[in-house]
């Protein structure tokens, strides 16, 4: 009698290891069979973790309901790797790491070391402040003031697709504006 064998393992990879809050990311779960029999039965549970939101999930085999986490992927041969994408949006600004483990398989697996994979995401995060002043507090009617606009960012992670609303309110005329950078 030789029972059958398949030794199983997983990777896995994040499309974007530090996106912003509200990207789109996709984390990827490679699943391998080095043998020596095929697989059968086999699944695989990733669930994901609160702050990432589920959009939508490719198996290259098989069935992914998110709201349970189990792939069930069925057969894996030898020499074939099964795949599987799973898109999410980040909602959180914390760090998160999605895990897929293989939860069945028919077959006994000699090394269960590889059978957990993670990635992390590290959601970039900026601390923006803004200080606003007018050059003449007192001004006569006619006269003209100047209001100077500072935005700051106190990290850690450069801030991008800024944008800063100030609009005149009545009894004011519009004169000029002079920015840092970008356009006013």
């Amino acid at each position: 009698e030789t029972p059958q064998q398949a030794h199983l393992a997983l990777t896995k990879s994040v499309s974007d290891a530090s996106p912003n809050v509200g990207d789109q990311i996709t984390f990827t779960v490679t699943l391998t069979n080095a043998g020596p029999d095929a697989a059968t039965g086999v699944q695989v549970t990733d669930l994901l973790r609160a702050g990432l939101t589920f959009v939508s999930a490719t198996p290259s085999q098989g069935t992914y309901p998110s709201a349970t986490g189990l792939w069930t992927d069925g057969t894996v041969s030898t020499g074939t790797p099964q795949t599987m994408a799973i898109t999410a949006t980040v909602a959180s600004p914390s760090t998160l790491t999605n895990t897929a483990t293989i939860t069945g398989s028919d077959q006994f697996d000699p090394d269960t070391a590889n059978n957990s994979a993670s990635a992390t995401e590290t959601p970039e995060q900026a601390d923006l402040a803004l200080t606003k002043s007018v050059s003449d507090a007192s001004p006569n009617v006619g006269d003209q003031i100047t209001f100077t606009v500072t935005l700051t960012n106190a990290g850690p992670a450069t801030a991008t697709g800024v944008q800063v609303t100030d609009l005149l309110p009545a009894g004011l005329t519009f004169v000029s504006a002079t920015p840092g950078q970008g356009t006013y």
